[in-house]
């Protein structure tokens, strides 16, 4: 018999309920597949950034239990399929990395989600955005699906804009994005905005000259865009190069201060949504991290930092309800309960089938001088 079930059993005998048994002190280790270099570096730090301060925050307040502390290990995945591959098996082969987290992009958490399930490794996937990543109870998602997110903003634009017309950038080579095109023009033209034409882009094109010729000749009231970062900055600059100065709106892949520099004042006005703003959310948890995030790296978090922060807080809560030193298998297990999670930045964060999903949206846009605001048309 173990010290633990003696004390137990001595328990119960003299009438009393068993004590609370608690996580072991020691360090837990998390693998964390990183994005610090490569084409999605400038999203990629934030990411890690926000996990690292997590895992401080978390390890020095003694959250999980007294001496319980959480160190991130960490391997390059540098925005690559066949290197992030690499990096989580080699991650996970450390039978002392009790959990993983990782991927920006879906169709990299998409390949690292079977490997992750076939070992029976827990993964929180911090930033990809397709939908039915989750799979229960090894996988889950504190992405924040962004298909809501715009259907929202949509109806938001349609209220206080009353558009009467509109034009759509969308991605042609993108599955997720058409759907989440689809879903927002079906609430514009529910609010009565015609649909003017649909310009297609692809991921890879750089010259957008000739897409914003084509929807400006059509001479909507409103433009929207829904493309990924690079393609969306583009698109906007381009069209406001050509004169137009009318009302478009994105989604928030123009969040990031780094889309700011790079394109400035053409931003300006166009609105996102988005579920944390170091500007604009305004919750004790989210001003707490806001002021933490910017002592330790000299610059205020974005969304992604948001995220990454999220993940580790997710994993501690799932280690802080199980005694002793627990397996991977039972900390799988202690995360399929969370439904909503403990400490959160966007005002109120609930787990539902490993998904995350918030209950509030911001509907911000950058100003003239880079800047965040509440949008008003």
């Amino acid at each position: 018999m173990t010290f633990r079930s003696t004390l137990a059993a001595l328990a119960l005998a003299a009438g009393f309920a068993a004590p609370a048994l608690a996580l072991d002190a020691g360090t837990y280790k998390v693998g964390f597949v990183t994005d610090n270099t490569g084409p999605l570096a400038f999203a990629g730090t934030s990411f890690t950034r926000g996990a690292e301060l997590a895992a401080e925050q978390i390890s020095g307040g003694g959250y999980m239990a007294v001496g319980a502390k959480i160190e991130l290990v960490q391997k390059e995945g540098a925005g690559d399929a066949a290197r992030s591959i690499q990096s989580y098996n080699q991650l996970i082969a450390d039978r002392n990395v009790i959990a993983t987290a990782c991927c920006i992009l879906s169709p990299i958490a998409g390949a690292i989600k079977p490997i992750a399930l076939n070992n029976k490794v827990p993964l929180v996937i911090y930033g990809a955005t397709a939908p039915g990543l989750p799979s229960l109870p090894f996988v889950y998602s504190v992405t924040g699906l962004p298909g809501p997110a715009e259907v929202a903003m949509s109806k938001h634009i349609a209220e206080v804009a009353k558009p009467k017309t509109v034009a759509y950038f969308v991605l042609s080579d993108n599955e997720a994005f058409q759907g989440r095109f689809k879903a927002s023009q079906a609430a514009m033209e529910a609010a009565g905005a015609k649909t003017l034409g649909v310009v297609s882009v692809l991921s890879a094109d750089t010259d957008f000259t000739a897409a914003a010729t084509q929807a400006i000749a059509l001479k909507p009231d409103l433009m929207m865009v829904y493309t990924t970062q690079s393609p969306a900055a583009g698109i906007i600059a381009a069209v406001r190069a050509r004169g137009w100065a009318g009302l478009m709106s994105a989604n928030d892949a123009i969040s990031p201060l780094a889309v700011f520099k790079k394109i400035g004042p053409p931003l300006a006005g166009v609105p996102f949504p988005v579920n944390f703003s170091a500007d604009a959310s305004e919750t004790p948890k989210a001003k707490g991290f806001i002021e933490a995030y910017t002592a330790k790296f000299g610059a205020a978090p974005d969304l992604y930092s948001a995220q990454g922060y999220t993940a580790i807080w997710l994993i501690a809560q799932g280690l802080k309800s199980l005694p002793g030193k627990p397996s991977r298998e039972a900390l799988a297990t202690a995360l399929n309960k969370i439904t909503e999670l403990e400490h959160d930045v966007y005002g109120g964060l609930p787990m539902t089938n490993g998904q995350a999903g918030t209950r509030y949206t911001l509907f911000l846009n950058w100003t003239p001088d880079g800047k965040i605001a509440a949008w008003k048309p």
